[in-house]
């Protein structure tokens, strides 16, 4: 299929998303979001009704998984499938803290083979298609600008981000102990709740790189593709649970620093995860 194609339709639902949340904000019909105390809104709802109605419209033989519906579109076992975060960030979003996005990737199998996460009150987003580098873009008629992470800083004095799953427990020992390692070795850790924002620091090379621990899958892939192809490395451990990913040094510092597995150069991440 022509990736760049479903790109721009990925870049276009994006933005259009993100303007819509940000025109619905102060509006926001808030509820609780299953046993725990996480949050949804109309629009995360909407938002993902959208997006989904024009990927089937598009693409009607491609499954898709949503955050807020599961799976949809054609039968699953199809070669193409999408993963999207509609609304990533949501309690961000409810507490009027501007930092939240959307995502949306495209596998093949269980390869990812274009992302994109767009970070929706400041208009910028970064995408990739595998194999053709990332990109960042900043309004409607503007040429992409090609992505690359840079050269890293010490750890002492890089700051990295952190995400973890939505079933992660504040009692979960592993957590804890990673982040308590993390606070101890590096400058800084960012905890921003909104892994769309994440990536897109990462990908402009202000961050060192991203751990992410449990963490679902439309949250996670899509962004590692970016980084990836910005030039980055990753490295996971056997369980899946806790990948690295981020500046080739950054990376191999945080792996000896957490006691991962050891980085591999640029393999592909696995959306079957």
């Amino acid at each position: 299929m022509d990736l760049r194609s479903a790109a721009d339709l990925a870049i276009t639902l994006a933005r259009q998303a993100g303007d819509f949340a940000v025109a619905e904000q102060d509006t926001a019909r808030i509820e609780a979001k299953g046993a725990g105390s996480d949050l949804v809104t109309h629009v995360d709802r909407e938002a993902e009704r959208r997006i989904v109605a024009a990927l089937r419209e598009q693409y009607p033989e491609h499954s898709i998984l949503g955050e807020e519906e599961g799976e949809q579109g054609a039968a699953a076992g199809a070669r193409h499938r999408w993963l999207i975060d509609p609304l990533d960030g949501t309690n961000n979003y409810v507490l009027g803290l501007d930092v939240y996005g959307v995502c949306i990737t495209l596998c093949e199998g269980e390869q990812p083979v274009m992302a994109v996460v767009h970070d929706s009150p400041r208009r910028r987003t970064c995408w990739a298609i595998a194999g053709q580098g990332a990109w960042l873009t900043l309004g409607e008629g503007q040429e992409p600008r090609r992505l690359d992470l840079g050269a890293a800083d010490p750890l002492d004095r890089t700051t990295i981000a952190f995400t973890q799953g939505y079933e992660v427990g504040h009692d979960d020992e592993r957590r804890n102990a990673l982040f308590a390692a993390m606070e101890r070795g590096t400058k800084r850790v960012l905890r921003s709740w909104a892994p769309s924002s994440d990536w897109g620091l990462l990908a402009a090379g202000r961050l060192g790189a991203m751990v992410a621990y449990r963490n679902e899958i439309w949250d996670r892939v899509g962004g590692t593709l970016i980084t990836l192809e910005a030039g980055g490395e990753l490295c996971t451990d056997p369980s899946g649970e806790l990948i690295v990913v981020g500046k080739p040094q950054t990376v191999r510092e945080l792996d000896a620093l957490l006691g991962v597995t050891g980085p591999t150069t640029r393999p592909e991440p696995s959306a079957s995860r």
